[in-house]
């Protein structure tokens, strides 16, 4: 007897996702199976489908998927890494083979689908805050986009390092949730009303994951000396920037790259980030939990910037 499972697969680049039966996983050597909880939805997992990065052209029907919550012998566990939903089949599925070395103990009291947000969020977050701005008590921090996956996460953590924080959104009804973050004041403009909303504040540091008109703007709102972290360009990849205004406020400008890094790096922020939501000092704002058989309409919202938060699969339903 043939036993099956359902899957969301890409039947072509740039294709729609679909709710595929296919056959139950067999491990090879090296490998385990995963019965999956919740898959974290990613932009990483919309740009594999649109031919880049990865290898999904020449392995279609392609499953998508970077990271999981689920379990394995009974034990809570998170998945993620060897490649998994770039360079061979991810993780949008109810059962995956998976190397032993993508498999990490999660600890007691973990919510599965808050855990399979984690990753990249939260890795992405905690590099913004420590890594690249190494934020202390005496920052004024300003967080662009800070009702998203990655701006909610460095909002707690900035707040956790004793920083005073800031928010920015377009949307004034992400207001409460940003100031539960604790963000201590909210800015609700979009990148032209930017400079005036910020300027008396005078970050020290602002974390951009938007690009477009924001950078320049919160350079003109910044303090001298300031730290701009760039990880993303959810708005638009063109930055024009006045060079003027930069040098002479000396701005530094740091960038960060989740593409970039070791394992055992990764590992050490994941168990740090971990070992905080376990004790209620770091959560992680789920937008909303689809089934798998809603996959496509988690990118759509994605693309669409629909998703107040981090977007996660459930695959059991």
């Amino acid at each position: 007897m043939v036993i099956t499972m359902r899957a969301a697969r890409l039947h072509e680049i740039g294709g729609t996702l679909q709710i595929d039966e296919i056959d139950d996983p067999v491990p090879a050597d090296g490998e385990v199976v995963v019965d999956i909880a919740f898959a974290s939805v990613n932009p990483l997992d919309i740009w594999v489908t649109r031919g880049a990065p990865g290898v999904a052209a020449a392995n279609l029907p392609w499953i998508p998927g970077t990271e999981a919550g689920g379990h394995l012998d009974g034990r809570a566990v998170l998945v993620r890494g060897a490649g998994l939903g770039v360079m061979r089949h991810g993780l949008y599925r109810e059962r995956a083979a998976v190397p032993r070395s993508t498999v990490h103990d999660l600890p007691d009291g973990i919510d599965l689908a808050q855990a399979a947000g984690v990753p990249v969020v939260g890795v992405t977050a905690w590099h913004a805050v420590h890594t690249c701005a190494q934020v202390t008590p005496d920052d004024r921090v300003l967080v662009l986009g800070a009702s998203g996956g990655v701006g909610s996460v460095a909002v707690q953590l900035a707040a956790a390092a004793g920083a005073t924080v800031w928010g920015q959104t377009s949307n004034a009804a992400n207001v409460s949730a940003i100031a539960e973050d604790g963000a201590a004041e909210v800015l609700v403009t979009d990148a032209a009303g930017l400079t005036e909303a910020a300027s008396a504040y005078a970050p020290t540091v602002v974390l951009d994951p938007l690009g477009g008109d924001f950078p320049d703007q919160a350079i003109a709102a910044m303090a001298d000396r300031g730290r701009l972290v760039v990880y993303g360009t959810s708005v638009d990849p063109s930055v024009t920037l006045n060079w003027r205004q930069m040098y002479r406020k000396a701005i530094n400008i740091v960038g960060y790259s989740g593409l970039i890094g070791t394992p055992e790096g990764e590992a050490r922020v994941l168990e740090e980030l971990f070992a905080a939501m376990a004790s209620g000092r770091m959560r992680v704002r789920l937008a909303d939990v689809l089934p798998l058989s809603q996959a496509a309409e988690a990118h759509a919202m994605l693309l669409e910037r629909r998703a107040g938060g981090k977007l996660v699969l459930d695959c059991s339903t």
